[in-house]
């Protein structure tokens, strides 16, 4: 008898937690995602709209889906800002009912209702179109007397008047400024092959293949970094108005003759990307025209300036290169003075003239790291073919190294009129730099010799 009791108890206790847990639980997690879905203002899927009309009394603006590229159709034909679209839509998506002021019948049955919230002209119409072919109209009203909420109304079989928060609105109330494509020149700065800056002065024209490289007005390697923040600041840079009208009067602007122009070739088809930049307009910013497109409009001075740089802004600065853990000799030669050291498997520096004996090892490693870092402050020109304006005929210092007995730099240091000149190599390219270079580089003897040997530098025996 108690083993049927017990049996009869342990079907009721397991009846109980089926009845709380597909109830209560589960049950109660599909009521809440139900009750959530009916508190939302619009029900469509993210990807479900094709066609989005916004109504702001003064202007309408049109934005279809065409071939999965949101495109405005008006009040002007031009590309959309589609991460802008698709925020716009997921805003919408996220509105939620706050709470309803005026039930459905009574708005029906007094239309005087519907002009107390604002609602008889709505300060803003949203209308959303899916890809199945139904449609949501929402009306946007007055705010509440807190300033808190909006009154809104969607229009259809139902037409109660409820709230949402204000907030909301301020998501949505966008114009074709705020939802057009806004960018300067639209590219994808990976696929940049060539970059042309096309000044006054003459054309930059650089090339891409491992790395950037000036290609002219003359031939060297460029400042990675810099040739990198400029197409930076051409690929986020954004519009600051549109100018009405088109391409027409694009003469009126400095379009026709234009003072600066950038060209971008793209991929291996050399696809071109082009801005042109004309004259100043009158609040500061610059008219400028990307010729596939008909619009004219302003940017900001500061890109203006950025695409004004100067054959000196995006050449290589640092032209001493070398693969320094492969450098195992170095030789510094002044007048009548030779200096030399040579490096061990472990890494350690001693030196072998003007006499052998242990150095300050951390004196060579350091030498290598300030070649590494010397800057030009000047180019002075490429193919020199008399050195001695510069003191490069008799130089102060010459800096050999050497790697696994081969040549790996070899650098010449002169000095006139208080200035430094430096050349490299068998090349006749000459360079201004810094006047503590040839401080920093010329070793003395007693600078670098370690011990005893020190001593009896410093004493002359």
């Amino acid at each position: 008898m108690r083993l049927k009791t017990n049996i009869v108890i342990g079907v009721l206790f397991a009846a109980l937690l089926a009845f709380v847990y597909f109830y209560e639980i589960r049950g109660g997690e599909d009521r809440r995602a139900e009750s959530d879905k009916t508190k939302k203002l619009v029900d469509f899927a993210e990807g479900e709209a094709k066609r989005l009309t916004i109504d702001r009394i003064d202007t309408l603006v049109v934005i279809e889906k065409v071939a999965d590229r949101w495109m405005i159709k008006a009040p002007v034909a031009c590309e959309a800002d589609q991460e802008a679209v698709d925020r716009y839509l997921r805003n919408l998506r996220e509105v939620e009912r706050d709470k309803v002021v005026e039930e459905a019948d009574r708005v029906r049955d007094n239309p005087a209702v519907a002009q107390k919230y604002r609602l008889h002209a709505p300060r803003l119409k949203v209308v959303v179109e899916t890809a199945t072919g139904s449609t949501d109209t929402i009306w946007w009203g007055a705010d509440s007397p807190t300033q808190r909420f909006v009154y809104v109304q969607q229009r259809g079989t139902n037409p109660e008047i409820f709230t949402v928060q204000a907030w909301r609105f301020d998501n949505l109330d966008k114009g074709v400024f705020d939802l057009r494509d806004r960018r300067v020149l639209a590219f994808e700065k990976e696929k940049v092959r060539e970059l042309r800056l096309i000044q006054p002065q003459g054309t930059l024209s650089l090339s891409k293949e491992e790395g950037w490289r000036l290609v002219a007005p003359v031939a060297a390697p460029a400042d990675q970094g810099a040739v990198d923040g400029l197409l930076d600041q051409l690929h986020q840079a954004q519009t600051k108005a549109f100018v009405p009208g088109t391409a027409a009067g694009a003469a009126s602007y400095g379009l026709n003759t234009p003072t600066l122009e950038v060209s971008l070739l793209l991929g291996e088809e050399r696809a071109e990307k082009r801005l042109r930049v004309g004259a100043q307009a009158p609040e500061g910013t610059y008219y400028a025209q990307d010729p596939s497109r008909m619009a004219v409009f302003t940017v900001d001075s500061s890109l203006v300036k950025q695409l004004s740089k100067t054959m000196f802004d995006l050449r290589d600065k640092q032209p001493l290169k070398f693969a320094r853990d492969q450098v195992d000799h170095i030789e510094l030669q002044r007048p009548g003075q030779l200096l030399a050291a040579a490096k061990d498997t472990a890494g350690v520096w001693s030196l072998v003239a003007p006499q052998r004996g242990p150095a300050k090892s951390w004196k060579f490693s350091n030498l290598l790291s300030q070649l590494e870092e010397v800057k030009v402050e000047q180019f002075v020109g490429e193919a020199v073919s008399d050195l001695r304006p510069y003191g490069l005929d008799t130089p102060r210092l010459r800096l050999v190294l050497q790697a696994g007995g081969k040549a790996a730099l070899e650098v010449k240091l002169g000095e006139k009129a208080s200035q430094v000149y430096l050349s490299k190599g068998g090349a006749q390219a000459v360079y201004r730099v810094a006047g503590s270079v040839l401080k920093d580089l010329d070793l003395q003897l007693q600078d670098v010799v370690q011990g005893a040997a020190a001593d009896s530098v410093h004493t002359g025996q």
